[in-house]
């Protein structure tokens, strides 16, 4: 029987969800949202103060912009279709609007400051399957600096159209559009975007940055190895190798339903091992704030939880099914020998997004349906294959591999773009559950191998793990942050972040202000108020952990994950 693999979108119970529709609200708001200036969505996070720098004011009418023919840059031909005023009023100029596509057909929209524009451009990735233009960067208190009007932004379908960023069926017989998707799309949006910022303003921007999470992240990667000239800076949340990753959904779809279809977890079995599990692993870290700082370390038993004989269905135990999908969860894909097929499974603390909207139910019919049938596989697969026709072995990863090696950003070799000056900053919640937490360990030490060695990586590109974070966005500690501004003050002023202040209103209403610190250094909690950032102080590792993850997929030296 021929074989499969996942993508997934986390949720879960109660906030969990809420986290999953705020995602799923990012990459769809330009189906639903007018084309005027943004508001910075709320966020309890301060975005950085950015370093001061003279406003560029328009040296031509936004309407003459739209020319009569297409218009080249480098090797990218682009047409202009309009280019309107929009937002304006006694308070705010607004922005020009403009409205344009690259050939073959991808569209973007471009939003041009009226004033106060820093000569900064900003290019805000996609997610999922593309297909649709976004308006908003994850996380979201970097959407701050988009609001106060000092960048040009820019955001693209991906090459295609779509009915939604799970529909896949553009690419069937469309290996251009294939293609652009993998890579192109992103790369010739900045070429044309600062071609026209060029015309708008007088001259082309001077610092260029590109922002994106998920399907966004891995964009972000793809310009940093393909097109290392494109950007001085990039933010790259939650992505590993997409072909890879697409075993997650299936692998829990396969552990977490029954034959019939049926969730074999609850929302009231997920909160009581949620529970059980902050519980044991909380304090690992030093301190008892309910949250699990390091996945890695966390040691909990399902079967602790078992019901006894007979009390199979109360409210305080799992049946014996969700003990063995809860381990399996836990483990990972898996082949019949136990050998790791992708970096880990499910992290200790994201227990939460097994249910519910964006749960095994619907991912594994996606990973099914769109990315298998329609891009990774083509034409491989029978009509009526399902998530339950996978068989997770050595050969179906190196399948995979080779169906998707047009999508994966994996490369660990970033010397053009470091030679170039670009900085990148990585990003991954650990309470992941599309992306998985550790994913983003193992391809960052294969950069750090790759680069000769920790110090010589951050020197240009650092990562920073986000506790209690989710999929891009939100959490069971709903933190938020601004990467971007980091990274902007890194690129402009030379000031590497070692440090990025997150914040969270608890569900007591508390905002909680907890430093992350630029990756490997520890979080060490000197005393005080437990939320406030000012109670925290880095720590230097007693040795450097090595976290290439045993699994064939690797560009890490094989090495053993840090604390398994």
């Amino acid at each position: 029987m021929p074989e499969a693999f996942p993508i997934r979108a986390v949720t879960s119970a109660r906030s969990a969800t809420r986290a999953v529709l705020a995602v799923l609200l990012l990459m769809l708001v330009a189906l639903v949202a007018a084309p005027h200036a943004m508001a910075a969505p709320k966020s309890e996070a301060t975005p950085f103060t950015l370093p001061a720098r003279p406003a560029s004011a328009p040296q031509m009418p936004c309407g003459d912009l739209v020319k009569p023919v297409s218009q080249q840059a480098e090797d990218i031909v682009y047409r202009v279709r309009s280019a309107t005023v929009e937002g304006a009023s006694a308070a705010t100029p607004g922005v020009c609007l403009v409205k344009a596509y690259t050939a073959p057909q991808t569209e973007f929209e471009l939003r041009l400051p009226m004033a106060g524009y820093a000569g900064r451009f900003l290019q805000g990735g996609c997610g999922g399957m593309c297909g649709v233009i976004g308006r908003e960067v994850t996380p979201l208190c970097s959407n701050a600096h988009i609001a106060d009007g000092s960048f040009a932004v820019a955001f693209n379908n991906g090459g295609h159209h779509s009915a939604g960023i799970g529909d896949g069926t553009w690419a069937v017989g469309a290996p251009e559009l294939r293609e652009h998707f993998a890579h192109k799309a992103a790369h010739a949006v900045a070429v044309a975007s600062k071609a026209i910022v060029a015309q708008f303003y007088g001259a082309p921007p001077a610092y260029s940055y590109f922002v994106g999470c998920s399907g966004g992240g891995r964009e972000a990667l793809m310009e940093v190895q393909r097109y290392p000239d494109d950007f001085d800076g990039v933010v790259a949340g939650s992505s590993v190798a997409m072909p890879a990753a697409m075993q997650l959904f299936l692998w829990e779809a396969q552990q977490g339903l029954y034959p019939d279809g049926r969730e074999i977890f609850t929302p009231q079995a997920v909160e009581l091992l949620h529970a059980a599990v902050i519980k044991a692993c909380d304090g690992l870290d030093g301190i008892t704030d309910g949250q699990i700082d390091d996945p890695r370390r966390c040691r909990y038993n399902p079967a602790k939880l078992a019901c006894r004989p007979g009390a199979a269905g109360q409210a305080n135990c799992l049946n014996a099914d969700q003990v063995v999908a809860a381990r399996a969860y836990y483990r990972g894909p898996t082949d019949a020998d136990g050998q790791s097929l992708f970096p880990g499974g499910a992290p200790y603390g994201a227990e939460l997004g097994w249910v519910g909207r964006g749960a095994p139910t619907q991912t594994g019919k996606f990973a099914a349906q769109s990315f298998l049938q329609y891009l990774l596989l083509q034409g491989e697969l029978p009509a009526d294959f399902t998530w339950r026709d996978w068989t997770f072995s050595r050969e179906s990863l190196q399948r995979l591999l080779k169906g998707g090696e047009l999508y994966d950003a994996g490369n660990p070799d970033l010397s053009a773009f470091r030679d170039a000056g670009g900085k990148l900053l990585m990003w991954q919640g650990v309470a992941d559950n599309a992306a998985g937490a550790f994913g983003m360990l193992d391809y960052y030490q294969a950069v750090r191998d790759h680069a000769g060695g920790l110090d010589a990586a951050r020197a240009f590109a650092r990562m920073f793990l986000v506790p209690g974070g989710y999929h891009c966005a939100g959490g069971y500690i709903p933190y938020d942050q601004d990467f971007l501004g980091a990274v902007v003050l890194w690129v402009e002023e030379g000031k590497a972040p070692d440090a990025v202040v997150a914040s969270a209103r608890l569900d007591t209403g508390v905002v909680r202000h907890r430093p992350l610190y630029a990756y490997p250094m520890l979080t060490h909690y000197r005393g005080g108020d437990v939320n406030a950032a000012t109670s925290f102080e880095p720590v230097t590792p007693k040795t450097e952990p090595q976290d290439g993850f045993d699994w064939p997929g690797s560009h890490a030296r094989a090495r053993p994950l840090t604390g398994r």
